[in-house]
This record gives structure tokens, C-alpha cells and sequence, in this order.
């Protein structure tokens, strides 16, 4: 199965809508989409006459620092205006030196390629008003994921408990290897576990390169089929593993030749 990732921080309805129908037709099992565009999911699935029931609907809150829920802005006062920024940008969210924040996802090749330190990330914090709203509309959703690619493991478990007080479906919990070490990793997804008892069911995210899946290159997804591999031998059951950042056409081939198995492959 595989899961497609619209971006946590995509706003562009009209290329959520568009991905969503096509990737629909051609057997994703989750679409994963930010909260502030759930109510999109939802309509491009209706207006395709689609079954929403064969479809897992996940919306993304990230922890204040994660990768995931950046967004960019360019300070004005040191912009030299080579338009380096602009030309790279993925999502072609930069026109006439501003950012655009609803196409804008956060990836950082825009500060990354600027030579004048004129792109400022800044975090995007009102992503749980915006799920407290979800969750007392009538929008299907089965699926909360809680982004968690920082070092803070007191933090991590604090949000996710909040989330599993008020919601009882799905829960996914992302996790990045940079920010712990393998014990480390299984001792945060052991305590989350207890919390989300009462929850359907409970993912493990298991995030390699983050923002990098245009990337074919084989050195794209080893991070994230490592990551699983050393999960799954850790006592991690593969069939709740979900793999995800730098994830393409080698990350299946990879994973078949480990004998490994895990419940989704994210792109």
C-alpha cells in the first residue's frame, strides 16, 4: 500500500484536489493533507463519486520546530533580488520576491540557495486551533499524524496525549533518526503506545530524508529503509511502520531485498 503526502504545508486546493483524483484512481490507501485542507480531500474524493470509505483521510500536526511546519519569508531589507530563491523553489510559491504561505511547504532550498541570508523559516503555530475545529465538524477524518522530527521527548508526549484525549481514531506518530538514537527511538514509541491504547490503531512514521523524495537516487531512501530495518529488529512491528522522506522508486526494491515489510510506503 502506499500513502501520498499532498504536504503538510501545501495549501494550493486546486493541486491538493488534483493529486487527490489521480492518485485515487491509481490505489493510494491514506492521503495525508494539512488540516486546513481536509475539507479539500473530502470534496475531491465526493466529486470523483469515489467511496470515501475505501480511503484513510490523515491530516499532519507538527511539534513547533519540526521541519515540516516551517514556512519561508524573505526580509526585504537584505534581498538583493538575484532571484536565486525563486528559480529553485519546488512549489513555485516565490513571485516578485515574497513567499507565497499557501504554496510554500517549508523545505528550505530557498535560504538554502540565498547568498545574502535574506530567507527567514519562521513556524506556522496555529495547525492545532485548526484540528480542535476539525474535530467538532462533520468532515471525515480517520487519521491524526503528529509530525515530531525534534529532540524533545517530554514535548512530543505531551501533544500527542492532547491529541488522543480528544481524538479516538487513528493515530500516527513521525519520528526522525537525527534526533534520536535507536534506543532512544523505541523508549519515546514504547511510552506513546500507552497513551494512544484507546486510540483504532497507531502508526510509526519512520522519516529518513526529509523534504527529499524528487530525489532518484538510491542514497535518497536508505535513511528512512535503515531507520525501519533497525525498528522491525528492535521488536517494532513491521505491519505499523509507514516509511516516509527521500521514499522512490528504489524504496520498495530495497525493502524487499531486506525482507522487510512494512505496512506503507509514503510519497
Amino acid at each position: 500500500m502506499f500513502k501520498l503526502i499532498c504536504g503538510l504545508g501545501n495549501l494550493d486546493i486546486e493541486n491538493i484536489k488534483a493529486l487527490v483524483k489521480l492518485y485515487a484512481k491509481a490505489g493510494a490507501w491514506m492521503f495525508d493533507v494539512s488540516p486546513f485542507a481536509l475539507w479539500a480531500l473530502n470534496e475531491a474524493i465526493a466529486e470523483e463519486n469515489l467511496n470515501p470509505d475505501n480511503f484513510k483521510y490523515c491530516v499532519s500536526i507538527p511539534l513547533e520546530g519540526d521541519v515540516h511546519g516551517k514556512k519561508a519569508k524573505i526580509l526585504s531589507n537584505k534581498c538583493k533580488k538575484c532571484s536565486k530563491c525563486a528559480k529553485k523553489c519546488p512549489q513555485g510559491a516565490i513571485s516578485n520576491f515574497i513567499v507565497d504561505e499557501k504554496k510554500c511547504i517549508g523545505c528550505g532550498i530557498c535560504k538554502k540557495v540565498c547568498s545574502c541570508s535574506a530567507v527567514k523559516m519562521y513556524d506556522k503555530t496555529d495547525y492545532f486551533d485548526k484540528l480542535n475545529e476539525i474535530l467538532k465538524s462533520d468532515l471525515k477524518l480517520d487519521c491524526v499524524e503528529l509530525h515530531a522530527s525534534v529532540g524533545d521527548k517530554k514535548h512530543i508526549l505531551k501533544k500527542l496525549k492532547k491529541i488522543s484525549k480528544k481524538f479516538k481514531g487513528d493515530i500516527s506518530l513521525c519520528i526522525s533518526r537525527k534526533y534520536f538514537s535507536l534506543n532512544q527511538a523505541i523508549q519515546l514509541i514504547s511510552e506513546a503506545k500507552e497513551i494512544v491504547s484507546d486510540n483504532s490503531a497507531f502508526y510509526i512514521q519512520a522519516d529518513g530524508n526529509s523534504m527529499n523524495g524528487a530525489n532518484k537516487e538510491l542514497s535518497s531512501t536508505i535513511e528512512c529503509v535503515a531507520f525501519a530495518l533497525a525498528l522491525k529488529e528492535s521488536g517494532v512491528d513491521e505491519n505499523t511502520i509507514i516509511l516516509s522522506g527521500g521514499t522512490n522508486e528504489y524504496t520498495k526494491k530495497l525493502c524487499d531485498e531486506l525482507s522487510l515489510k512494512p505496512l506503507s510506503i509514503a510519497f
